[in-house]
């Protein structure tokens, strides 16, 4: 069953990927891994387009260092910061399928993403990518293939700066610059985000939804896979402690899957995959990208509009999706409708793929 869904996944995005792509031009965009210019005419042009941002909550900016702000001792008022109060807003934080790994990696694409790629396709297994803007630039062709193979894509902003450390224009040109590039080399417009180390608050999520994204963190620290830490930590370290966190997960009615933190940015991150992936699958648990997850029929802002499988449990194929009745007006961001799903019994699970295979082949081709 976990392959039937991850193979079905990797055709349904293959084929909702055909769109126009532009060249990138490496020196169209910004510095790579710097915080974009926000006085430049682009960065003002999509300012203009988002509208009024001072309806985002007040909340102090810290020093800028790019790293993630030391915790208070008290939390602020309206804050809601997530890796220090642990408030996630409605932030995604678990996967809505019951018995299900959301599978997602961030900080690519890089030169071991390749490799990572390679392991995925004999598994028939399709992930979400967190891309950073910087490297999009550098290996688009590493993104096309990503999209090729039927994965999912979404934002990770363009430098990885800590969020709550920058203006909301600074955030705008993130997300908007990693945006733009994913764009020509896809021609899909990115509708999730993860902030870099997690870092979001109230103020961040507001001038995230402004742009139509849905946040997506982790399901907690004990599905941080820990594999940014090698070599400091040991693979064998990394490998034995998600172990243990998947066998507390087996152990459990599992009526909501869990999203896990994991990296294709190093040959030692791609490595650990490639141990840690097995041992979810021999506890029988489904594996399967945020899209799939969340039952989202229209997993971007633009393109791949066609209906998503489903996966036992989610009832709702309109999960996750932004409401557009708000996008665009003063004072008010757009809302995350529908995100959560009743944790049902499991229907024809073949019959439902079968259906969903019709509908998209139907909207591909009409």
């Amino acid at each position: 069953m976990v392959k039937f869904i991850a193979s079905f996944t990797i055709v349904v995005l293959t084929l909702a990927a055909v769109r126009a792509q532009t060249p990138i031009v490496i020196s169209d965009y910004p510095p790579i891994n710097a915080i974009p210019d926000t006085k430049s005419a682009q960065v003002q042009a999509w300012l203009k387009e988002i509208g009024d941002l001072s309806g985002a909550p007040n909340i102090p900016l810290p020093n800028p260092t790019g790293q993630p702000p030391p915790c208070a001792k008290t939390p602020l008022p309206n804050e809601c910061h997530w890796t220090c109060d642990g408030c996630s807003a409605d932030d995604i934080t678990a996967c809505a399928a019951p018995n299900t790994w959301g599978l997602t990696f961030d900080d690519g694409p890089s030169t071991a993403t390749p490799t990572l790629l390679n392991y995925l396709k004999t598994q028939k297994l399709s992930a979400t990518f967190f891309l950073i803007g910087s490297n999009v630039i550098q290996y688009p062709d590493t993104v096309k293939r990503e999209i090729a193979e039927g994965h999912h894509l979404a934002s990770h902003t363009w430098s990885h700066h800590a969020l709550t450390t920058l203006t909301n224009e600074q955030i705008v040109a993130e997300m908007k610059w990693t945006e733009k590039a994913v764009l020509a080399a896809t021609g899909l417009k990115l509708k999730y985000m993860r902030p870099p180390y997690g870092d979001i608050n109230n103020r961040v999520r507001y001038v995230l939804k402004k742009m139509g994204y849905i946040p997506v963190d982790w399901t907690g620290d004990e599905f941080d896979t820990n594999d940014w830490q090698i070599p400091t930590m040991s693979e064998a370290t990394v490998i034995a402690t998600f172990g243990k966190s998947l066998d507390a997960y087996a152990a459990t009615n599992k009526t909501k899957g869990f999203y896990c933190l994991e990296h294709d940015l190093s040959t030692l991150t791609v490595g650990a995959a490639q141990k840690l992936i097995p041992l979810g699958q021999a506890h029988k648990i489904n594996i399967a990208n945020v899209a799939v997850c969340e039952s989202d029929a229209q997993p971007y802002q633009l393109g791949g509009t066609a209906a998503m499988p489903t996966v036992p449990g989610v009832a709702s194929p309109t999960n996750g999706t932004i409401s557009s009745s708000s996008t665009g007006a003063a004072g008010a961001g757009p809302s995350v409708a529908g995100k959560t799903s009743s944790a049902t019994a499991a229907p024809k699970v073949a019959g439902l793929l079968t259906a969903a295979a019709a509908v998209f082949v139907g909207a591909v081709l009409a």
